[in-house]
């Protein structure tokens, strides 16, 4: 009570700084230099929490300030503002009025959560899978291109490039193996992959995009990917309910490894059967199912440090 709800709009270069209830903005330079400068002089314990949005790595000085400096923050969807900004009845958008807006959202909105505190992410880990998902996708769109092409001259160019980007998936792929067999993470990785469909994707792809793994409840670490089923029901109207938003690399992972289950994990084969043959479920409902389900199962591993106890016994 009586602290600070502050906004931060992030850009490249800065970040603008606005406050509930106090309709300045200040401007400071997006280093952690600035950031920290600007922290000890307002003091972090006068900050009740920050809320801002991702930008696609431009926050990652802030979010390890604010770290450092133990004040909470929370990054907020961009889906929430927009739809607050609606209530508000505003329409101009420029960073200052996106700061102050963000504080008022802080204010009125994340106040009346229960904010679970913010696992601290592996940058490192988490810059790596990235890159190898990047990789994923120019090999898969060049190698389609090469599948189609006419030309030879054009093919060889084509195959010039799918090499290259071969060598560099398997040189990034040997840096995540490495990175996390010598960090605190190897006794997780090896946890996870006891799970029969997880393999090292898809442990080095949860350790790395989703810090809160073995902090959350079942419903919220399903509901933080986009796992959990929104209901669109309305009046004697039963609408269909749909799953989305969340953490894109995690459910693509997942998809992988849920279909890799239902062939060869016996619970979760039993689980999917269930739901397609007796309750009739299509093919794709009953995939996600099974994602959430391996998920929660995963995120329970972690919370409990226990190994997965009913995988198949191999044959005699």
């Amino acid at each position: 009570m009586g602290k600070m709800m502050i906004g931060m709009d992030v850009a490249k270069e800065w970040i603008d700084i606005g406050i509930a209830g106090d309709g300045r903005v200040k401007r400071i330079a997006n280093n952690e230099r600035a950031i920290d400068a600007w922290l000890a002089k307002i003091g972090p314990d006068t900050i009740g929490l920050v809320a801002f949005e991702p930008t696609g790595g431009y926050e990652r000085h802030l979010r390890r300030c604010l770290s450092r400096a133990k004040v909470a923050f929370k990054q907020v969807h961009p889906n929430e503002v927009v739809a607050y900004r609606r209530r508000r009845g505003i329409k101009a958008k420029t960073d200052p009025i996106d700061a102050r807006l963000l504080a008022g959202f802080a204010a009125e909105e994340l106040t009346r959560r229960e904010l679970e505190p913010v696992p601290e992410a592996d940058e490192v880990l988490r810059e790596l899978t990235a890159r190898r998902r990047q990789l994923q996708a120019l090999l898969h769109a060049e190698t389609c291109r090469c599948d189609v092409v006419d030309s030879a001259i054009v093919r060889k160019s084509l195959q010039a490039v799918i090499a290259i980007l071969e060598r560099s998936l398997a040189a990034v792929d040997k840096a995540i193996a490495e990175y996390i067999a010598s960090s605190a993470h190897a006794q997780t990785s090896q946890r996870l992959q006891t799970f029969c469909g997880a393999g090292p994707a898809i442990a080095e792809t949860l350790i790395a995009e989703l810090p809160e793994l073995g902090h959350l409840s079942g419903k919220k670490i399903a509901a933080l990917c986009g796992l959990a089923p929104h209901a669109r029901d309305s009046g004697k109207r039963r609408g269909h309910a749909s799953t989305g938003h969340g953490r894109p690399g995690v459910r693509k992972v997942l998809f992988n490894g849920a279909r890799s289950a239902i062939q060869h994990n016996p619970v979760m084969k039993a689980f999917y059967q269930r739901l397609v043959d007796d309750n009739h479920r299509p093919g794709k409902v009953a995939l996600s199912a099974v994602m959430r389900k391996m998920l929660v199962t995963l995120n329970a591993m972690i919370r409990d440090g226990s190994d997965w106890r009913r995988a198949a016994k191999p044959a005699a």
